[in-house]
Parts: structure tokens; C-alpha cells; sequence
């Protein structure tokens, strides 16, 4: 048995190390915990992970459990217990039957407790006892109250979905945090009070640690690859769905898991379209084209947009729109520096908007927070140096069928910025010469 378990473990350990990934260095998890512990007192918190998937889909595990344990297997709990200082994670039993047919998995032990760098890792049948024993030592339990974030999913997203449901006379089901909490309070009694965990996990993610920033800039490496093979496959005649189709297949080509968010591509009238999702048009000649898309690599997105000419070449309007919102954003990317404020950087594009008569045509933000969502966890305050954001100016003109937007991924750096997505061209000469590329459309070897 016990060599079994070895063997088994020793394949968990190949597997992260498959296809360009590598296994987590848990040191990064094990500070997270102990400054979450820090941060609750003598009290205690508990997370659930994301449940088992319940159609085939690969198993994508959420973003406040994998911030905090690095841990990929469904159905799992934690408890973190600031009072004793001790993290304890719990698993389900081990299902051989299972790992038949989709390989295998952590299960409770040894083998575990020095895989993930806690302090155990127990049945998950143990979790009542734990929290029992925890009833008279413990007045608060910080729980996650917030939606949880899984695949392609942001806050805000998700938050609306969550209140549409409650509140529909045909559903009414709460959120899975609300159920959690309630169940909890139940088995602690009136004694314990249940607090809101989502504050202090969403401030601590809004700052990015080293290994964040990591993967983030391997994130926007691979969206560039992706948007620039789309770029170069653009042709009129080509759909839509088939340039999204071309930018996915590089992102997971280089190891992405799959897409931080749908793909977006809206050409002719559909660029005017902020989140145009179809992808079921038919790019014509003269079109402009609206592409916003990235990847989501190892728990981190990017997100980027870029617009291009269906034909390979701006056409004199065309041409003159894109200059002005370049202009706008390279005029907030000037303002993206410790102590600035969203509205600084709002601010610079809009101003440049205005001065050419185009305000009336700004209809969205310029910024917001990336990380493990898309728009990202965290308060609106001056930036930092480990803040990732967007900068993404725009005009849209639905009479004339243009649309304009460009955005790039940035970290806040001491000095000012680094634009992460900086590999994807947006000068007007540099993107017509890369749609004029010859040779294959999708690089294969990273180029």
C-alpha cells in the first residue's frame, strides 16, 4: 500500500511537470497563509474549494483556495487556525476507481502533508471534529462570503448571477458562500460569530508576490503569441469564430489552461459591440476588426485587445481614429505609477479624447485590476508596485461601423510600468507589417 501511494504520488509529480508546467514552489503558498493568520488574530478561517465539475470539464480549482494552497483537487476544504497557528487541509478518501479513469489524485496523509506544505492533511470527514474542538477557543470563524472565482469568472460577473438566481420566483437557490455560511453557524452555534474573509483575501491579492508577477508576465507572453497569430490569419472571408480559434490554439499551445474570458472579436459593425461574444460574422473587406482576448495561465490572465484592418491596411479614417485613442493610451500609460489614481489614468485618455472632439464617443472605463480574474479583487486605491491593471482606450462611431480599443496589461513597477503585453504591435506600420507576414499564420515554436 504504502508504495503504492508513492508511486501514485511520483505520478502527480510528473503530471505537473507535463506540457511546460512545473510543480509549485509552496513556499509562496505557506507565506500567503501565515500572513492571512496574521492578519485574523486568535481567530479562525475556512475555505471550500471548487466542487467537483458536474459535466466533462477539465477541473479548475478557485481562486481564493488555489491563492492560498496551491492545491488542484476537487471537493477539498482548509482551515487555518491563527489561535494555534496551524493550517490543516482536507481531502476526500482516496477513490481508486476514479483515478482509473482520470488519473491520480491527492489524497489524505503523509504522502500529502509534505506535497502541499501543511501542517496535515486530513479526511475530509474530519473537518466537523476539528471545528468542534474549535467552539470555545475560537469567537469568530472568517469565512469567504464573496461568489467564488473558477474558470473565466470575475466578482462582478458572478455577483450578478448569484443575485438574478435568489431572486428569481422560478429558482430562488442561494449562493453556494451563503449555504456555506449558514451550515456553519448551525454547527458552531450562536456563540461563534461568521465574518466576511473576501476583504482581506481581495487586498492581499490586489498586490502581486513574485510568483504572481511570474506568471503574469508568461500569461501576457503567451496572449501576445496569440493575438499576433490571429493578426496574421486575418483575411477577408475569415469568421470571426475562426481568428478566436487561432489565438486559442496558440495560448494552450503554449501552456495555457484554457481562456481567461470569452474570446471577443467584433469586425464591422460588430467592433462597436463592447463584448461581442457570437463570433459568427464573416469579416468582409474594409472592415475593422476588434479583438480582445487572453489567456489564463496557471491560476493568472491577461488581457488584451488590439484593432486591425480586415484587408492588412488602415484605411485613411480608420487610420486617423486609431492614432487618437494610441494617443490616449500611451497618454495614461505616462500616469500608471506608484501613488497614481484610476482617475489619473482615466483621466490622460479621456483628456485626449476631448481635445479632438471624441468624448461622446468614450463609452467605458480605461482601467481596471488583472490577476487570477480578469477584473480582478480589490479596492479602488493609488497604485503600487505589484498592482497589475489595464490600460484600454476607446472610441466607437456604430454609424460609420468602427470601433477602436487598445488594450495592454500592466504592472505597476517602482519606477512606473511595464507594459506586459508589449509584444503585440500597435503602430499602424508595425501591425500592417505583421498582417503582410508570409509563412505560417500560427507560430508553433514561440516567434
Amino acid at each position: 500500500m504504502a508504495r503504492y501511494a508513492c508511486q501514485a504520488f511520483a505520478a502527480i509529480l510528473l503530471s505537473l511537470q507535463a506540457a511546460g508546467s512545473r510543480p509549485d514552489d509552496n513556499s509562496f503558498f505557506a507565506a500567503r497563509r501565515a500572513s492571512l493568520m496574521k492578519k485574523i488574530g486568535g481567530s479562525v478561517a475556512v475555505l471550500q474549494g471548487a466542487a467537483e465539475t458536474r459535466a466533462y470539464d477539465a477541473f479548475r480549482q478557485s481562486n481564493d483556495f488555489y491563492y492560498l494552497t496551491g492545491v488542484e483537487t476537487p471537493d477539498a476544504f482548509v482551515l487555518l487556525d491563527a489561535n494555534r497557528h496551524r493550517s490543516i487541509l482536507f481531502l476526500p478518501p482516496r477513490n481508486k476507481a476514479r483515478e482509473a479513469w482520470e488519473g491520480p489524485r491527492l489524497f489524505p496523509g503523509e504522502e500529502a502533508r509534505a506535497l502541499t506544505g501543511f501542517d496535515e492533511v486530513l479526511d475530509i470527514d474530519r473537518l466537523a471534529d476539528e471545528l468542534d474542538k474549535r467552539k470555545r477557543g475560537v469567537k469568530s470563524v472568517f469565512i469567504p462570503m464573496q461568489p467564488e472565482e473558477i474558470a473565466a469568472t470575475s466578482r462582478d460577473r458572478a455577483s450578478a448571477y448569484e443575485k438574478a438566481r435568489e431572486h428569481s420566483p422560478w429558482d430562488g437557490r442561494v449562493a453556494r458562500e451563503r449555504a456555506f455560511s449558514e451550515s456553519l453557524k448551525k454547527r458552531l452555534g450562536d456563540g461563534t460569530i461568521t465574518r466576511d474573509l473576501s476583504p482581506i483575501l481581495d487586498e492581499m491579492r490586489r498586490v502581486k508576490d513574485a510568483q504572481e508577477i511570474d506568471r503574469m508576465r508568461e500569461s501576457a507572453r503567451i496572449g501576445a503569441l496569440g493575438l499576433k497569430a490571429a493578426m496574421r490569419s486575418e483575411q477577408p472571408g475569415i469568421y470571426e469564430y475562426q481568428l478566436a480559434a487561432a489565438a486559442e490554439f496558440v495560448f494552450r499551445w503554449n501552456g495555457a489552461m484554457g481562456y481567461a474570458y470569452f474570446p471577443i472579436v467584433g469586425s464591422g459593425p460588430n467592433s462597436c459591440i463592447l463584448h461581442h461574444d457570437r463570433n459568427d460574422r464573416k469579416t468582409e473587406p474594409g472592415d475593422i476588426v476588434v479583438m480582445d482576448f487572453g489567456p489564463d495561465y496557471r491560476y493568472y490572465h491577461s488581457d488584451i485587445t488590439r484593432t486591425f484592418p480586415a484587408s492588412g491596411k488602415f484605411s485613411e479614417e480608420q487610420a486617423a481614429i486609431y492614432r487618437i485613442v494610441l494617443e490616449a493610451q500611451k497618454a495614461a500609460l505616462e500616469k500608471v505609477r506608484p501613488g497614481a489614481s484610476f482617475g489619473d489614468i482615466g483621466g490622460a485618455a479621456r483628456d485626449v479624447a476631448a481635445h479632438y472632439g471624441y468624448l461622446n464617443h468614450w463609452v467605458h472605463g480605461a482601467s481596471h485590476y488583472v490577476g487570477m480574474s480578469t477584473h480582478d479583487v480589490g479596492e479602488i486605491r493609488p497604485l503600487e508596485p505589484g498592482v497589475v491593471l489595464t490600460v484600454e482606450p476607446g472610441l466607437y462611431f456604430p454609424a460609420k461601423n468602427l470601433g477602436v480599443r487598445i488594450e495592454d496589461t500592466v504592472l505597476v513597477t517602482k519606477e512606473g510600468c511595464e507594459i506586459l503585453s508589449r509584444d503585440v504591435p500597435r503602430e499602424i506600420d508595425q501591425i500592417e507589417r505583421l498582417m503582410s507576414e508570409k509563412g505560417p499564420a500560427l507560430p508553433l515554436k514561440g516567434n
